[in-house]
């Protein structure tokens, strides 16, 4: 009787517990991202150039070479910001991971892309390569990732050349709640 009575004040303690503090594994998992398909995208500008992925690195981040370059080069695309996943001292975001996964079909290593930079630098603090990134069925990358909601449109003075485009494509993917502007993350994936 009296082990019945320990155990029943065990049980009952831990359901307290894990009322009053929640269950971290309560909230559902994010879906994944749904390709957009066609998207608004901007034609290529002429002083583009060609460069094949090596290795994606999170949703907005990849290693690239262009032609007679022997080094693959880090590249962060101009105007769209996916949530962290990899970043030293920065817990992993809501929709992070799906952003990454879904970026990773997009830029296969030896894929194809063309890129530009804009006007207003090249390189950010950082020392990567700031690009506008056009996939080889020439969809605008920043495009596909706003519009399906793995990214946000992120504009970065100076380089706002397709700014108001994104800001089109965050709107209606924030209106549709695609992606992160869907459950379980509501928009809440940048700290």
């Amino acid at each position: 009787m009296r082990r019945a009575a320990v155990v029943l004040v065990v049980l009952a303690l831990a359901v307290f517990i894990r009322v009053a503090w929640g269950s971290h594994d309560s909230a559902p998992p994010a879906p994944p991202v749904v390709d957009p398909g066609l998207v608004e995208s901007p034609q290529i500008p002429a002083g583009a150039f060609t460069a094949v992925v090596v290795r994606v690195v999170d949703g907005d981040t990849f290693l690239a070479r262009t032609a007679g370059a022997g080094k693959a080069v880090r590249v962060r695309i101009i105007g769209a910001d996916t949530p962290e996943t990899v970043k030293p001292g920065v817990a992993v975001r809501c929709f992070g991971p799906q952003a990454s996964t879904f970026t990773k079909h997009l830029l296969r290593p030896g894929s194809v892309v063309t890129a530009a930079h804009e006007p207003g630098g090249d390189v950010d603090r950082y020392g990567r390569q700031l690009w506008d990134v056009w996939l080889p069925d020439h969809r605008f990358l920043e495009s596909v990732l706003v519009a399906s909601g793995a990214a946000r449109a992120y504009p970065y003075p100076p380089q706002l050349e397709h700014a108001a485009l994104l800001a089109d494509l965050q709107s209606a993917a924030q209106r549709s709640g695609r992606g992160l502007w869907g459950a379980p993350c509501r928009g809440r994936s940048f700290g």
